[in-house]
């Protein structure tokens, strides 16, 4: 698809949008249009055989809890309180379904403060409560991160008769391994099966225990309880081989992940794209791009459609490697297949450029991927804007700012060190004044990143009075100078022959709880050497090596 055809693809999609949101905008008006209707019915509907229900009202209230329109809840919640209102009728008298409608669509307002108040209306009016009303307030609970006050729910709900199921148990599973306490999880799910409270775990159970123990790099765990599931006689999913195959690329072992894709026809699962996708990733982030390459033909021979996070993958590992060449070429097979790249697609082939050198085939990229109309992120300019600094094209870093703000696209923190970074390190001293002048102006906090860049370009040029006085600056705006900041005024001192001030700022690192590393040593011991201080020299090699450092080939 070329940039051209893709403009009209984008309307069109954006009209699609624009079209669904009227229609959930009309459907709840409707919805709340016959809920009026059924609570005040016209006069010439009074003595209607079949008078408004409370059957009708919760089928209106459950149709507008499941639009897509963002009010959808506090709606529910405000026609519930005029029902209760109107009920001049017995017939309009809220079953436990009303409550359990409502005291959901609280749970999902993440208000269960308010859940709680409903479940109380509900017994205070006899109603009581079941299973499904138990179910949404541990889930509104886990939400909230409340898990002891889900655990202490679950022992309330044993109290009043009220038999947990599945969901309750899945529910707290998930919320335990969710915050990394599968180890918990666990416990929980032997204790469901001792106890015989419901049914054996289901393929959910086990995804979710396989998924909490991946997250926490514990994948032998992760393989005994899929040994177990298998032993059990549930099935593994395409979910369950995924996270899998997901733990193992995360922990290093890309063949066992490999093995498990091969394993998946035998358990009659079938591969998908985040299979794929899945591996791929894992074997790109390990260095091997063209056995994920050869993957990605195989993915493709089998039918599975390539979408942008495929490409974005293997266009990212590609540039990595320095073949931003091979990279441009899936960036256009992308295009030409209709496949419209995001903003980490171009950033990474711009940044794959950008680090070739190749400044005017990152601005080819940029063009064809604002031509397809697409969103522009601070970080995409950033990128360029940094190329070009690096390349010393200023002209070009003038003309990408101005049109960045004329976009709408707001700089950063990144940005602002970039422009910093590049002017000073060229000597253009009031350009870079002027950016970071400008930006404290826009109530940007310059970071730890800004300020050691500014002070290591200021040394670099002998300029260390300045960049003493930006130290002083750093501190005060609550940012810590690092190991990086005193190599660079170690370096300053040096290159000025300040050598007996390199020492007492040597020896403040350490007052201010940072060791000095083989950089500092070496930086001093190298100024030594070349102003005749051999005797200094020799003795700060003593210190380094009381301190547990040994001098290299690159650190004498």
């Amino acid at each position: 698809m070329s940039a051209k055809a893709a403009k009209p693809f984008c309307g069109h999609l954006q009209k699609l949008v624009q079209k669904r949101r009227q229609a959930e905008n009309l459907q709840l008006e409707e919805d709340i249009s016959r809920f009026h209707r059924l609570l005040c019915p016209s006069p010439d509907n009074v003595n209607h055989p079949h008078p408004p229900s409370i059957i009708a009202i919760n089928g209106l209230l459950t149709s507008i809890s499941k639009t897509k329109h963002p009010d959808r809840y506090p709606t529910v919640l405000a026609l519930f309180n005029r029902l209760k209102s109107t009920r001049h009728r017995r017939s309009l008298a809220p079953t436990i379904k009303t409550f359990g409608l409502v005291l959901d669509c609280c749970c999902r307002m993440r208000r269960v403060d308010l859940a709680f108040c409903v479940l109380g209306q509900s017994l205070r009016e006899g109603c009581g409560a079941d299973t499904i009303i138990f179910n949404s307030l541990v889930k509104g609970l886990c939400t909230a991160n409340k898990i002891r006050d889900a655990a202490k729910l679950l022992a309330k709900m044993l109290l009043m008769r009220c038999v947990p199921d599945l969901i309750t148990y899945n529910t707290l599973i998930g919320c335990l391994c969710s915050n990394g306490n599968s180890r918990l999880g666990l416990e929980l799910c032997r204790q469901m099966v001792k106890e015989g409270i419901c049914s054996r775990p289901d393929v959910v159970t086990y995804n979710t225990l396989i998924h909490g123990f991946c997250r926490e790099g514990d994948i032998k765990v992760a393989r005994k309880i899929f040994e177990e599931m298998i032993a059990e006689g549930i099935m593994p999913n395409v979910i369950t081989f995924n996270t899998l195959i997901d733990g193992h690329c995360k922990n290093g072992d890309v063949i066992a992940a490999q093995k498990l894709l091969e394993e998946m026809p035998a358990h009659g699962v079938v591969s998908d794209l985040c299979t794929y996708n899945t591996l791929i990733d894992g074997l790109c982030s390990h260095g091997d791009t063209d056995r994920a390459l050869r993957l990605f033909q195989d993915m493709v021979a089998k039918g599975l459609v390539p979408n942008v996070i495929t490409y974005t993958i293997l266009i990212h590992s590609l540039c990595c490697q320095g073949n931003v060449h091979s990279a441009l070429k899936i960036f256009k097979e992308m295009i030409a297949k209709g496949v419209l790249p995001d903003a980490l697609t171009c950033n990474a082939l711009i940044l794959g450029f950008c680090r070739d050198g190749d400044i005017e085939k990152a601005f080819e990229v940029y063009k064809e991927y604002i031509g397809c109309g697409l969103e522009e992120t601070a970080h995409m300019y950033t990128t360029l804007i940094d190329g070009c600094c690096k390349r010393g094209a200023f002209l070009h870093v003038s003309e990408l700012f101005q049109k960045m703000i004329a976009r709408g696209v707001m700089p950063d923190v990144t940005t602002y060190t970039c422009l910093i970074h590049g002017f000073s390190a060229r000597g253009e001293w009031k350009h870079a004044i002027g950016a970071f002048r400008e930006m404290v102006n826009r109530k940007i906090a310059p970071n730890i990143v800004t300020f050691s860049a500014f002070i290591d370009s200021l040394c670099k040029h002998r300029l260390t009075c300045e960049a003493e006085k930006l130290v002083g600056l750093m501190e005060d705006s609550g940012n810590k100078p690092n190991v990086i900041t005193f190599i660079s005024l170690l370096h300053g001192y040096v290159l000025e022959d300040r050598l007996d001030e390199a020492a007492v700022l040597l020896d403040t690192m350490a007052q201010k709880g940072i060791e000095p590393n083989l950089h500092c040593y070496s930086k001093l011991i190298n100024g030594y050497c070349k102003s005749g201080k051999i005797n200094d020299a020799l003795q700060l090699v003593e210190k380094m090596r009381n301190q547990g450092l040994k001098p290299d080939e690159h650190h004498p």
